[in-house]
Order: structure tokens, then sequence, then C-alpha cells
């Protein structure tokens, strides 16, 4: 069983469904800080020992059902592990405080989709809350999976439906393998058989250079209205460039019958270190969503995608195995200094990420066809312009 997060958008709400939802946001979130206080009181991270010191205080002063009341405590147990885990790699850290309100998260108990009315129904201490949903076609189906714990955000004016739902694990496909590697540099590089596809990160770079440089003038103007529209815009950009990056990676794969392996993404930024520079464009990158949106398009089109482990794939050698830091000898060059095997960084770690699960599950090994392999770079110089012209 696999569980991935669909993102609907809710339809415009009357100002009495409004306020009850941020009503219900806010409650929640200070039920999130009071369970975060006993948390750090206590000095502990068993979910028993917080249900049983402060579960009917917490009924008694928030008025939410008891799965949610459930759920503002996880979500402070979690914030608080996150805050150990961080103090114990030596890192600086504080006991989370929560300035801003958090989304609402729901229990799958409390939550319903109605696909054929484009509803969906939460429960609250006051009853039921209908909310209207936009549903695009293509989620027409996946909405009436099971779903699991989902939450409910605003941005800005807006909200959305973060819902989870839960489907079978896909089998493993006699199929060729595709890797893909995802970087700064090139935004990612996909590899299978007798296909080669870069991505180039530049235009979205160059995106967002310029904001940064653009917030950076209208900051020192203290015009902080212009600075968030900005951010807005930025976002949306950004999203459009990795919907179609995403498209056309799944729609290769999906082509082939294939197979597609990524790497795990978890803690790459606080593994990777370097100028100022590098370090805004890394947190500004937004790998997680275009890893999300392959994810969610590959499902829909029934193709399986596996999780690898990303460590020394950029040291090993795709052709002859050997691991060496020294094999790569540059950002964007790799060189074996057993084979003397040549080819650039990001599509060596591709047919590594390929070859890691096709060996074990005896299809193959997906690197072998080097000669004659179709080579492409970018979406499309016509996507690289409309996203540079937009500014």
């Amino acid at each position: 069983m696999q569980t991935r997060v669909l993102k609907f958008k809710l339809r415009p709400l009357n100002r009495n469904k409004e306020v009850r939802l941020r009503t219900l946001k806010d409650v929640f979130t200070e039920a999130v800080r009071f369970h975060i206080g006993v948390i750090a009181s206590l000095k502990t991270t068993s979910s028993n020992r917080i249900h049983h010191a402060c579960y009917s205080e917490a009924r008694t002063r928030f008025p939410l059902p008891a799965a949610t009341i459930q759920q503002a405590r996880d979500k402070a147990l979690s914030a608080y592990r996150s805050y150990l885990d961080r103090k114990k790699k030596g890192r600086r850290s504080s006991v989370p405080v929560f300035r801003h309100a958090l989304p609402l998260r729901l229990a799958a108990e409390n939550l319903r989709i109605f696909p054929d009315r484009a509803m969906v129904r939460i429960t609250t201490p006051d009853g039921f809350l209908w909310l209207p949903l936009i549903i695009p076609f293509v989620f027409k189906d996946a909405v009436r999976l099971p779903h699991a714990v989902s939450e409910i955000v605003q941005k800005d004016r807006d909200w959305y439906l973060m819902l989870s739902v839960k489907s079978e694990d896909v089998p493993a496909l006699d199929g060729p393998h595709f890797g893909l590697d995802l970087g700064v540099a090139n935004l990612a590089v996909l590899s299978g058989p007798r296909i080669v596809k870069f991505f180039d990160g530049k235009p979205l770079r160059y995106v967002r250079g310029r904001y940064f440089l653009y917030r950076q003038s209208l900051q020192k103007k203290r015009k902080i209205g212009m600075v968030k529209r900005s951010k807005g815009k930025e976002s949306r950009l950004a999203t459009d460039y990795n919907h179609k990056v995403s498209r056309e990676i799944v729609n290769i794969v999906a082509g082939a019958g294939g197979v597609l392996h990524v790497e795990k993404l978890l803690g790459i930024r606080d593994r990777t270190k370097g100028t100022r520079k590098v370090n805004r464009m890394l947190h500004s990158w937004a790998f997680s969503q275009l890893l999300n949106m392959i994810c969610y398009k590959a499902a829909l089109m029934g193709v399986r995608v596996a999780k690898e482990d990303p460590r020394h794939t950029s040291q090993r050698c795709s052709r002859c195995g050997h691991t060496e830091r020294k094999n790569r000898q540059k950002q964007a060059q790799f060189k074996c200094k057993k084979c003397d095997y040549e080819c650039h960084t990001d599509l060596n770690a591709a047919r590594n990420l390929a070859a890691r699960r096709a060996s074990s599950l005896s299809v193959g090994d997906v690197t072998a066809p080097q000669n004659g392999e179709r080579m492409s770079n970018n979406v499309t110089h016509r996507d690289n312009r409309n996203l540079v012209s937009s500014l």
C-alpha cells in the first residue's frame, strides 16, 4: 500500500463557511501549541504519555473533534522529534513555537469526498461543514480511493485540500529501466535504453536570480506588498516549468512501458554546503515539487516509480562499477580511474540509479547501450524562451 498526496483547490467560499474554516484552523494551531508546551515540559516523545497527561484537558479547552485533537498531538510530536534530531546532529535549533497559523489536519474519519457533487465534507464541533471542490477530470477515479490524514491549507485568499489517498503497490514491471538524476545545473537528467535527455536548469535559475534582485530592491524601498506579489509570480513560473518537465519525463517512460528510478532526496540541504549564492539556489530549488509531480503523474499513467539510495551514484562508474571520490573530477565531468570511461556526471548518476534496481530484478543492465543513444537538451527552446520572456 502506497500513499500519495493530491492537491485540490476549493471554490470561493461564502463568508460563513470561510469564518468557520478559519476558526477551525486557528483553534487547531492553538491545540498544537498547547501540546508542544506539554511535550517540552515532560521532555518525552511517547505519544501514550502525552495522551494520558493532557488529552482530557485538551478536549475541554479546544472545541475540536477527538480525532483532530489527536492530530494536533501528532503534529506537535513530529515537530519536537525534528527538533531533537537537529540538536543531535549538532545543528542550531530551538523548541518549535508556531508563530503562524498551521494547516488544518484532518483524520480520515473526519473527511469525506463526494466526487459526483464536487464537495468535501469535514466534521466540526458544530456539525458538518460542506466545502465546494474543484476536481480535475484526471483525478475523478483517484478521489474515490481510501484516504489517510489530509490537510486544508490557506494561501493568500485561496484554500486548498491536500488529500492523501492510498493505493495498492504497483507490481514490478518487466520493462526497460530509466534513471532520473535531479540537480541544480541540470534540473533533471533522464537515462534509459537508447535515450538520454537533459533538462536544463538555467532558465529556472535565471528567473530565480532576477526575482531575488528585484525583491532586494523592493525591500530597500520597504514595498512589502510588491515583494509578496513577486513571490507568487515566481512560484507560478517555477510550477509551470516543473509541470512541463515532469510531464515529458513521464511520457517518455510510459511510452516505453518502463520503470522510473529516482533518488531519495531526504536531507539534501543538510548534506550540501557551498557559497551563499549556491545555498540560495539550493534552498529555492523546488525539487520536492518536481518529484511529487513526477510521482502522481506516473501513478495516473501506470508507471512504477522506485526511490533509490543516492549514495555514491556520482562516484561509481556506470560501466565497470569502480567507486572512488576522484572519479568525479569536476562538477559536470566524470572519468573513471580504473577503466578511463568518461561522461557527464549527472548522466553517470542517472545510469547508476537505473542499474541499481534493474540488476536486482534480473531484468538486465540498462547502461549497456551507450552507442547510438538519442540525446536531447531542455524541454523545448520555445518553453525556455517563454519562461524568460515572462519577466
